[in-house]
C-alpha cells in the first residue's frame, strides 16, 4: 500500500471514530444538563416495583398497571389496577389467583371491541421463551383467558393489541443474549422488529429497526406509531389491509430516548423519554443512581410538533417509561407516569 493510500485510510479511521464518539454521546446524553421543568403539579406515589406499562380504560376510569421487580429478576410480576377517580390511589393485585408459572409482566395493551367486552393483553417474560397473555377484564377483576406462543416473540418489549386474538408485538433485539444485546446496542446496529400475530401465526411486519420499542395505534386504526429508543425517532406506519405489513409513511427525531406511546383523549401522543441512557444503565444497578425522564406530547398528525412537559432530574421520578392521561372527576386532565425499576409511580394534575 502506497504511503498516500495509507494517511487516506488512517485520515478516514480517525474521522469515523470521531463520528462515532460523537453519536455515542449525543444518543446517550452524556453532557447534558437536565433543567427541571413541569406543566403540572406532582404526587410521588408509593406502588409495587418496577410499574413499567400502564394503561388506562377512560371509560371507567380504571388503570392497569404492569409490574416487576427487574434488579431481581427471578422474581414474579404482576398486573395491578387502581381508580383513578378516587383521591388515593389503592392498588389492587389482579393476576395473583391465576398461579401463573414465570409471570414477569412487560407491556400491556387495553382492547375493546364493538360488542362492548374488553381485553388485557400482557407480555410475560420466561427464561427461555416469552409469551402473550390474555385476559377479559370483567368488572373489577380479569379472567385468563389464552396463552400465546411463537418463536417470532424472540424480545418483546411492548405490544399493541387490534383484535381478540390479533396485535402487534415489537421485539427491541433479535437475541436476549446479553453480549450480543450490548454489542447490538453499542454500535447501534437494528436488529429488532415488529410482529404481527394474525391469530394462528406470528411474521415479521417491519423489521431492521434500532430498538424498536412503544407502539401504539390512531383511533380510526389507519396509523401506528413506534418508537426508537436508540434512534431517538418516532414513526408512523400504514398497515396494510391485508397482510398487516406496515409501510413507513413518515418520522421524527426526538430529542431523548423514547419509550412507551400513549394517547390522551384528544388524539395526542404522549411519549415517555430517558434523557440520559447511561444514567439509566447506572440506575437499573441501585436506586441511588438517579435517572433523568422526560414527557414530550406529539401531535400525531405532525411528529415534529412536539411539546415538552415534563423534565425531571430523577429526584421524583428516575427512569420514566410510560405516561399514562386521564381526566379527573373534576374534568382536569392528568397523567401517570410509570418508572422501569423502583416502587412509586409519579402522578401529575393540572393546577
Amino acid at each position: 500500500m502506497k504511503k498516500s493510500q495509507k494517511l487516506l485510510l488512517g485520515t478516514l479511521t480517525i474521522g469515523w471514530l470521531i463520528y462515532f464518539l460523537y453519536k455515542t454521546i449525543t444518543v446517550n446524553g452524556i453532557f447534558l444538563k437536565i433543567e427541571p421543568f413541569s406543566e403540572f403539579k406532582s404526587e410521588i406515589i408509593a406502588s409495587e416495583p418496577g410499574i413499567e406499562d400502564i394503561t388506562i380504560d377512560q371509560e371507567t376510569g380504571i388503570a392497569y398497571f404492569s409490574s416487576h421487580d427487574r434488579r431481581n429478576p427471578e422474581s414474579f410480576g404482576k398486573i395491578l389496577s387502581a381508580d383513578i377517580q378516587k383521591d388515593t390511589l389503592v392498588f389492587n393485585d389482579l393476576s395473583s389467583k391465576f398461579k401463573l408459572n414465570e409471570f414477569r409482566p412487560h407491556g400491556i395493551s387495553f382492547l375493546k371491541l364493538k360488542d362492548k367486552r374488553k381485553f388485557l393483553f400482557v407480555i410475560s417474560h420466561g427464561k427461555t421463551k416469552h409469551d402473550i397473555l390474555k385476559f377479559e377484564i370483567l368488572g373489577d377483576s380479569l379472567e385468563y383467558l389464552n396463552r400465546y406462543s411463537s418463536s417470532e416473540f424472540v424480545s418483546p418489549n411492548d405490544l399493541l393489541a387490534v383484535g381478540e386474538n390479533q396485535f402487534f408485538v415489537t421485539n427491541d433485539h433479535n437475541t436476549r443474549t446479553k453480549w450480543k444485546v450490548f454489542l447490538f446496542d453499542f454500535f447501534r446496529i437494528p436488529t429488532g422488529n415488529v410482529v404481527y400475530f394474525d391469530g394462528n401465526r406470528a411474521k415479521a411486519a417491519s423489521d431492521k429497526i434500532c430498538y424498536p420499542n412503544g407502539i401504539n395505534i390512531s383511533d380510526d386504526g389507519t396509523k401506528i406509531f413506534l418508537t426508537s429508543t436508540l434512534e431517538k425517532k418516532i414513526f408512523t406506519f400504514r398497515p396494510s389491509a391485508s397482510s398487516q405489513a406496515l409501510e413507513l409513511t413518515d418520522e421524527a427525531p426526538i430529542k431523548y430516548s423514547p419509550d412507551n406511546i400513549e394517547k390522551t383523549v384528544d388524539g395526542k401522543l404522549l411519549v415517555a423519554c430517558h434523557p440520559k441512557n447511561l444514567a439509566f444503565l447506572s440506575h437499573r444497578k441501585s436506586e441511588k443512581n438517579l435517572s433523568p425522564s422526560a414527557i414530550f406530547e406529539i401531535n400525531q398528525n405532525n411528529l415534529k410538533e412536539q411539546n415538552l412537559i415534563l423534565l425531571d432530574d430523577g429526584s421524583k421520578i428516575s427512569g420514566s417509561s410510560v405516561a399514562a392521561p386521564f381526566v379527573n372527576q373534576n374534568g382536569k386532565d392528568g397523567i401517570l407516569v410509570g418508572c422501569v425499576f423502583d416502587k412509586k409511580i409519579l402522578k401529575l394534575s393540572t393546577n
